[in-house]
């Protein structure tokens, strides 16, 4: 069997490590997917139930290249879904990435169309058993089964949102490529509402990601896991660390502080994380020196009520109170836009640039860098 995860293009190496830790498979990885295969069905079912960087889970039939969605046709109608949609009704969705020759609805339409001809299957296009997806990414395509019928990168922790809030697997990608374990300290120092905390916190503590989706899974309606231990699966996942010390969330206003609290306790997880209004310039007052092990965030952009003057000043506070505060190779992760300033703020205090990668959020590019203290 055949599979992909659906991620954040530049980031596929973080879905690759997790896809190794979750359930042991190795991969190989294209521009925002990550494919692997599997013997069993479960897998499939853990990665639904405990993946942090997946948009989607796909137990996939075929890929290739397309100039139109009229090239999918000939591997559709050669692919033999009889036992997906015996019994069941079915939709077809599509993601389109990087390619204005395809369109969304046309594309559900069309694959609709030659799935219902071929095996006069039921079309339910509100709730649907199974939800066959197509994700096309420049002039590339991948088809297969949404295993979880939902978009898995969206949290319901995230109900007290901001403006500056940044997506929950890009928070997460963040934790991970700080190299962030249970037994570390950790600061967010501009938490806004709280994503990266929240989202190291699910990472540490192994509690599942979506351990209050238990219901919404598609999977559970799937005719192939009829005879599936649901139950014994939720159970054996569900087992979880309840602590967690060291990991801090703060910002210097108030209102950002409550609404990252609001949503940790939504996630059930705000009795792990510590929170804080505080200044940046004033961390050394609440951390002794060389006592965190990585300081991870999203700091402020540039914006009519931040010039570029005041950013300059973020960055300098940062990087002096990072030096102080972190361990010898203790690392900085952030999530910037014109990162120029940042280096040279970074250099001035012995930070060292170890990587950079660029991703787009929504019609926005951003880089992520990972920086490292040096010795002196």
């Amino acid at each position: 069997m055949k599979g992909a995860i659906i991620t954040q293009p530049g980031l596929e190496a973080v879905p690759g490590k997790e896809l190794q830790e979750l359930v042991g498979l190795k991969c190989s990885i294209s521009k925002s997917v990550v494919l692997f295969e599997t013997e069993k069905f479960e897998d499939f079912c853990t990665l639904c139930y405990k993946s942090q960087s997946a948009i989607k889970i796909l137990y996939m039939f075929f890929s290739g290249k397309l100039k139109s969605v009229e090239d999918v046709i000939p591997s559709l109608k050669g692919t033999d879904l009889a036992e997906w949609v015996d019994g069941t009704t079915f939709a077809v969705r599509s993601k389109i990435v990087d390619n204005p020759d395809v369109s969304t609805l046309e594309s559900e339409r069309v694959l609709g169309e030659v799935i219902h001809e071929k095996y006069n299957a039921k079309v339910n296009l509100e709730d649907p058993d199974v939800t066959f997806f197509l994700y096309v990414i420049g002039d590339t395509f991948y088809f297969g089964v949404d295993f979880a019928g939902f978009d898995l990168s969206k949290r319901n922790y995230k109900v007290f949102a901001l403006a500056d809030s940044i997506k929950a697997t890009v928070a997460y990608s963040l934790v991970r490529l700080a190299g962030y374990k249970k037994d570390m300290s950790c600061i967010d120092p501009f938490a806004h509402s709280g994503a990266v905390a929240i989202e190291a916190a699910f990472y540490a503590t192994g509690k599942p990601i979506n351990y209050y989706n238990k219901d919404r899974f598609a999977f559970l309606r799937f005719p192939q896991l009829k005879d599936f231990d649901f139950d014994n699966f939720f159970k054996r996942n569900d087992n979880f660390e309840h602590s967690l010390k060291g990991l801090t969330a703060s910002d210097s206003q108030q209102r950002h502080v409550r609404c990252a609290e609001k949503n940790a306790k939504i996630a059930g997880l705000n009795k792990q994380i510590n929170f804080t209004r505080m200044d940046v310039e004033w961390l050394d007052t609440k951390f002794e020196k060389g006592s965190v092990d990585v300081l991870i965030s999203n700091p402020p952009k540039v914006s009519r009520l931040l010039t570029e003057k005041g950013i300059e000043k973020v960055f300098q506070e940062l990087f002096y109170i990072s030096d102080f505060i972190l361990k010898q190779e203790g690392r900085v992760v952030l999530l910037v836009k014109n990162y120029s300033q940042i280096l040279k703020h970074a250099q001035r205090h012995n930070f060292v640039l170890k990587l950079s990668f660029k991703i787009m959020q929504g019609k926005e590019e951003f880089t992520i860098l990972v920086l490292e203290k040096g010795s002196k």
